[in-house]
């Protein structure tokens, strides 16, 4: 099992009186205490247009993160690749990649929120299409040769970047949780990812999706080893169960209150689909193997939501790294990201 830390970057400065600029420094500040701390990664989500998510620029962030930590993989969840020329990602998040010496994760989908498209002026019925296009382009332009490229949304023309991943292979992922999706993305031979609450309504539900990609990834040919299934999941953890819920309902109730996606769902409804961890070290572990039954070897914790106290931030991933990950430590090691 894999350990990240996931930031969907809500912040709510009227409600709280915590400023834009002191939520990005703080996730600097956590992603830092990550990296030495042992986690193997930090994501970081991208929104437009709402206080559901203010990190616009994912690459911007990475960029400063990179330079401050050491080991720990730096990934983005995801890139909405239809908002986006797909030169100009490939551009990007290739110069993250060298800057970083090679830590790059990189997530890509289609979009799913409405006011987003709307914001960009892009239609969202042929979103799909337009994705798998754009994803054409950005493989070709990560190849470091000329290429040229005749699709239904992009034309290019004898292009070739001059700054390419360092990584041989950029590792991919693709969000997708619900079944048709996973079962075409199984087809492609990438990666599937995502937040289950907002896909699934309990473990059984989320463990046939995951089993039919791999059924769909293998049969078309690709490689087992190369599987890696990170998940989201709002977490914190202190000493007690009490606590830990104590502290995180309020801040849990109102991310999901004013999310811009997903079921109509509160702690209570979450916890009972078993699609937190939010207890003690010990309910979080046991939480965590149901999940790596189900196919998680990769869990995105989603700590810094609904304007959780940076302090309690730091708490509860100091609890995970000390009494969590050690359950998990002779596994970490199974289906490493490529380099």
């Amino acid at each position: 099992m894999k350990f990240g830390l996931f930031t969907v970057f809500d912040n709510y400065k009227e409600r709280l009186g915590r400023s834009h600029v002191q939520l990005l420094n703080e996730v600097v500040e956590q992603s830092v205490e990550a990296d030495t701390l042992g986690y193997d990664s930090v994501w970081f989500a991208e929104h437009h247009f709402s206080e559901y998510g203010i990190l616009t620029t994912p690459q911007i962030l990475l960029s400063i993160v990179a330079e401050r930590t050491k080991d720990i993989r730096l990934g983005v969840s995801i890139v909405s690749l239809p908002f986006r020329n797909p030169i100009q990602v490939a551009e990007d998040y290739a110069l993250v990649d060298v800057l970083s010496n090679g830590r790059l994760n990189l997530g890509l989908g289609s979009g799913y929120l409405p006011h987003e498209f709307e914001g960009f002026n892009v239609e969202g019925k042929d979103k799909a299409f337009k994705f798998n296009d754009g994803l054409a382009v950005l493989n070709k332009a990560w190849s470091g040769e000329t290429f040229s490229h005749n699709g239904e949304y992009y034309q290019f023309s004898d292009v070739q970047l001059e700054v390419v991943p360092k990584q041989k292979e950029v590792p991919l992922w693709i969000g997708a949780l619900r079944p048709q999706g996973a079962h075409f993305v199984g087809k492609m031979g990438y990666n599937i990812m995502g937040v289950p609450y907002v896909a699934s309504n309990s473990i059984a539900e989320l463990k046939d999706v995951i089993d039919s990609y791999k059924s769909s990834y293998l049969e078309a040919g690709h490689p087992e080893e190369k599987i890696n299934i990170p998940l989201a999941l709002h977490t914190y953890v202190a000493p007690t169960r009490e606590e830990a819920v104590e502290t995180a309902r309020d801040h849990l109730n109102l991310y999901l209150d004013t999310r811009m996606y997903g079921k109509s769902a509160q702690y209570e409804d979450l916890e009972e689909r078993e699609q937190l961890l939010i207890g003690s070290p010990e309910d979080v572990i046991s939480r965590l193997r149901e999940y790596q039954k189900a196919g998680c070897d990769h869990v995105m914790m989603l700590m810094n939501f609904g304007g959780l106290p940076h302090e309690k931030v730091i708490k509860s991933m100091k609890i995970v790294a000390e009494q969590v990950m050690p359950a998990f430590s002779d596994q970490k090691s199974a289906n490493p990201i490529p380099n």
